[in-house]
């Protein structure tokens, strides 16, 4: 039996971290795996929807008594960790410079094709 209690505060618990790390607002645990997407690995992703099933089903009383808590708790556990390792000004950093990276290699391609055409042209 899962404490309704105990579900909400965890999930409180997990809100701030994904504002914090992942730059996520959001009002229900299901919404907030849902924007995050790809950013969290396979598993941590499988533990998001079972986290947002539950939280649906966990409204309804006479359901929560038959749902084990145990792997509920254990992907809260998963998730916390994860959310904790990230570092967002990291991710922010790789982001830019993933950008910058993505610009240069353009600008560069560019350059190339331009002297190509000179020389195709005789000018070079």
């Amino acid at each position: 039996m899962i404490d309704r209690q105990e579900f909400n505060t965890r999930a409180e618990a997990l809100r701030p971290l994904f504002e914090d790390r992942l730059r996520i607002k959001t009002r229900d645990l299901r919404q907030a795996f849902h924007r995050a997407g790809r950013e969290l690995p396979r598993g941590i992703r499988g533990d998001g929807a079972l986290l947002g099933k539950t939280e649906h089903l966990v409204a309804n009383p006479h359901i929560a008594r038959q749902l084990e808590d145990a792997p509920v708790w254990a992907a809260f556990d998963r998730v916390t960790t994860h959310l904790r390792e990230i570092d967002g000004k990291a991710r922010r950093r790789g982001k830019i410079l993933d950008r910058l990276a993505g610009i240069a290699f353009n600008i560069l391609v560019v350059f190339v094709g331009f002297v190509i055409w000179l020389w195709w042209r005789g000018y070079v």
